[in-house]
């Protein structure tokens, strides 16, 4: 009986600021980012992450930004981290429930390169980020796996 390997995308040097206040949805995310060999820093609540990602060394390549903060407006803080010259090019995507999904104009003008739909698509996850991290803009609507 063979057995079938799963094929994962590996994103060698690259950092990530990871910004969840889930706990659970955090250790899914943190989870996959460490499958693809991506180094992060956390931030739970969503407040000072421009500050947060510009005291990063090395900056990030790519900031995850969970929709439902408790603490910050998740355009805000996207607007303050396309408002600062230093983070300005940091592409930032949005990861939340389905529901969100229907705010990818607004998300779009606000600066976000892409959405990915909660719970984490799993085997897309790291093409999605590799997009990302190559210039493409992902707005992933299919909450399957």
């Amino acid at each position: 009986m063979a057995l079938l390997l799963q094929e994962f995308t590996v994103i060698e040097n690259a950092w990530a600021l990871v910004v969840e206040d889930d706990a659970h949805d955090l250790l899914a995310l943190t989870h996959l980012l460490q499958e693809l060999h991506i180094q992060f820093k956390r931030n739970t609540t969503g407040k000072d992450v421009a500050q947060k990602a510009r005291a990063m060394q090395p900056l990030p390549n790519i900031i995850l930004l969970d929709m439902d903060l408790p603490d910050a407006s998740t355009f805000d803080i996207c607007d303050a981290i396309h408002s600062d010259e230093v983070l300005a090019a940091i592409p930032v995507v949005a990861i939340g429930e389905s529901k969100w999904a229907s705010y990818e104009h607004s998300l779009q003008e606000c600066g976000f390169v892409g959405f990915i739909c909660k719970p984490l698509p799993r085997k897309q996850f790291g093409q999605l980020l590799q997009d990302v991290l190559n210039g493409k803009s992902v707005w992933s609507r299919d909450c399957q796996d």
